[in-house]
């Protein structure tokens, strides 16, 4: 792997570390321990830039720093992860196979990264809610269409939005050509 590589990935880490410490607040009132924050929009980034497998690394990272510095537990950051990667990584590996402009692109990739993220957490969050607080699966179960199914649909449809209209453009500013289409599109 090159040193910049290296290099813009660490900060990438670094980036959305600080914002998922720093930038929390409760979406859905029924559930405020499910949380929004913008992190995830930055692996999206590593995921446009590299890959799928650079962005989950970009999440790996920002998840171990705020399970050491941050986190109450375990539990937070490792569900964070799970949908995390799962977003970061399905939007990123559709958008490098996907054709047309930027936008067009991203979004539909992102479309792809948030129906996965959905999916994926509907039976992780049996687990998860079980480990964390006990839940019983009947009250998971309860909880699935008004809460958790909403929230995955909105942070990640809110990262993908942040990361298309405010975080590339900037990049683009910041470091022109780090925003590449995809080789032969």
């Amino acid at each position: 792997m090159k040193v910049q590589k290296l290099v813009v990935l660490g900060v990438l880490s670094a980036i959305a570390f600080v914002l998922m410490a720093t930038v929390q607040f409760p979406v859905l009132p029924q559930a405020p321990y499910l949380r929004y924050d913008p992190s995830d929009a930055v692996a999206l980034l590593g995921g446009v830039l590299y890959g799928p497998g650079p962005a989950v690394a970009v999440v790996f990272l920002k998840d171990v720093l705020y399970l050491l510095f941050r986190a109450r537990g375990p539990f937070g950051p490792l569900a964070d992860f799970v949908a995390a990667a799962t977003f970061a990584a399905a939007t990123s590996w559709a958008y490098h196979r996907g054709r047309g402009p930027l936008p067009a692109r991203l979004l539909r990739a992102a479309a792809l990264g948030t129906l996965a993220r959905v999916l994926v957490m509907i039976p992780a969050n049996f687990v998860l809610l079980f480990l964390q607080f006990g839940m019983p699966p009947e009250r998971v179960a309860g909880i699935l269409l008004p809460v958790i199914v909403p929230f995955n649909a909105l942070k990640a449809a809110a990262n993908a939005l942040l990361a298309l209209f405010i975080l590339t453009p900037a990049l683009r500013q910041v470091a022109p050509g780090w925003v590449p289409e995809p080789p032969g599109r």
